[in-house]
């Protein structure tokens, strides 16, 4: 894409429209509701376990009125220090599962989609022609559909929306963002670490500012630079105070994550949304029809690398760049205002399909591998004084062993483990024959439990001292034959 100076943008003062009016836009009613409903009924959502495991430390937070100093879950880390950074996100879905159980954590998620979508589009059709900008909405949510799962980065997507479309509404308006936005901060910082990205797009908005022909460079600087500086204090508003904020630079720079599967470089050995939005960016800066200022295009990149670098970092592509590049393809459009659009029969069918959705989630049982309940039958083949001894299991079921309350050996909790525990736990299950040996001995393991595909499970198999107590819905389950119960 070519870069170009931004020319000044249509919004702010020539809008007449206040934010209510904006937010009862019936296309983003239409939106809002339309995404709630559909992830009311995505089984996606369900198919992490790390939901299960920060629903109880949610519900620990809750029973305490703390937030843990130490693991209270695993038996290999239960004495090392460990700060629950997600803690509001993770209190809000022990909440949601108090109220209404998985279900009612499917309520939640699918009401932050649906709060996204519609935050998401007001934004858009503020730079966009309505079909331009329902299409932004989907390429938006199509990148950031992997990561549709019920756990804390979900919950901080509003905050993602309203901080960063306030940084580019600031920048179309040619002011310096309202200080309004930093509740979102001190929200979206108690959230998730994605808040990170919140703070670092101010300076580079701030360089575009100050690039700007005729901008007043001491008056630019001054006001974004308050800004900044007032954005990394709120930051600071967070229990671990500035151990918060640090926390997403100490998780990037583990050495492990490259092998964890959502840290993992994204995979195109299949066609997906990220490859889709690429080629359609190549294709419209190579045609000449799209201009983007430099440091947009910047952004861009830096979004573009994030994604290819880490697979979970696809939603910010999606939901990000759909924010930073509405202006400048409204301008290549010759784009003025949103024009207001008369659906408001439309909108309201829209709501009743939402209502109906919430009530038939709350009416009708999920089914039992999205509740947990196949997994809980699957721990009760095994003993209950065998499942309080020391297990081995794999690094995806960590959570739900929390979840049923037996202490796991390992779970998701990469930044509580540390590079060396989780480096020697690769070299165990790979196995590495004297690693195993070892672990096996030296945490007095009684019995392991993995998925049916994995490569340890047959190497347990021929172990002369082990034998498979079960098989069941994919997961193998073996016992040391002195550890069994008789």
């Amino acid at each position: 894409m070519r870069a170009s100076t931004l020319t000044p943008a249509w919004i702010g003062p020539t809008r007449q429209a206040g934010p209510l009016a904006e937010m009862i836009d019936p296309a983003v009613a239409i939106a809002g509701s339309v995404a709630f409903a559909l992830v009311l009924f995505l089984p996606q959502i369900l198919n992490d376990g790390d939901t299960l495991w920060q629903i109880r430390t949610g519900e620990w937070i809750l029973a305490n009125l703390a937030i843990p100093a130490v693991d209270p879950f695993s038996f290999t880390a239960g004495d090392k220090p460990w700060f629950a950074h997600e803690w509001f996100a993770e209190t809000l879905l022990a909440l949601a599962f108090r109220a209404g159980g998985m279900s009612g954590v499917m309520v939640l998620a699918a009401t932050a989609v649906g709060l996204t979508a519609a935050l998401l589009l007001r934004h858009l059709r503020r730079f966009l022609p309505g079909i331009y900008a329902v299409l932004g909405l989907i390429v938006a949510l199509a990148n950031a559909a992997p990561s549709m799962l019920a756990r804390p980065h979900l919950l901080a997507w509003p905050c993602l929306v309203l901080w960063c479309g306030g940084l580019v509404t600031a920048r179309a308006n040619r002011t310096a963002p309202s200080y309004w936005l930093l509740p979102v901060m001190v929200l979206w910082v108690n959230l998730h670490g994605s808040f990170m990205v919140g703070l670092l797009l101010p300076g580079a908005f701030m360089l575009e500012a100050l690039c700007d022909p005729g901008a007043n460079h001491r008056h630019t600087f001054t006001t974004w630079a308050s800004f900044l500086l007032a954005a990394w204090a709120a930051a600071l508003i967070n229990p671990d105070v500035l151990g918060g904020v640090l926390f997403p630079f100490h998780m990037l720079g583990m050495k492990s994550l490259a092998w964890i599967g959502e840290w993992e470089p994204t995979d195109f050995g299949r066609i997906q949304p990220l490859e889709l939005m690429i080629l359609a960016g190549l294709a419209l800066g190579l045609s000449g029809k799209v201009k983007l200022p430099p440091m947009r295009l910047l952004m861009l990149l830096g979004l573009i690398h994030g994604a290819l670098a880490h697979g979970r970092h696809e939603q910010l592509l999606g939901i990000v760049g759909a924010l930073i590049l509405a202006e400048p393809l409204g301008e290549s459009l010759g784009r003025g205002k949103a024009e207001a659009l008369a659906w408001h029969r439309l909108a309201a069918g829209a709501g009743l399909i939402a209502l109906a959705a919430l009530v038939t989630r709350v009416a009708l049982p999920l089914s039992p591998a999205r509740t947990g309940a196949a997994f809980a039958a699957t721990l009760d083949q095994v003993p209950p004084s065998l499942r309080a001894r020391p297990v081995l299991n794999d690094y995806s079921l960590g959570g739900r062993l929390i979840f049923q309350g037996v202490r796991p050996f390992i779970d998701s909790r990469a930044d509580l483990y540390g590079d060396e525990f989780l480096t020697r736990y690769r070299r165990v299950t790979w196995p590495d024959r004297d690693a195993l040996d070892l672990a096996l001995s030296e945490y007095g393991i009684a019995w392991t439990i993995f998925p049916s595909g994995h490569r340890i499970v047959p190497v347990l198999d021929r172990k002369p001292d082990w034998h498979r107590l079960t098989e069941v819905d994919g997961v193998v389950i073996h016992v040391r034959e002195d550890r069994t119960p008789r």
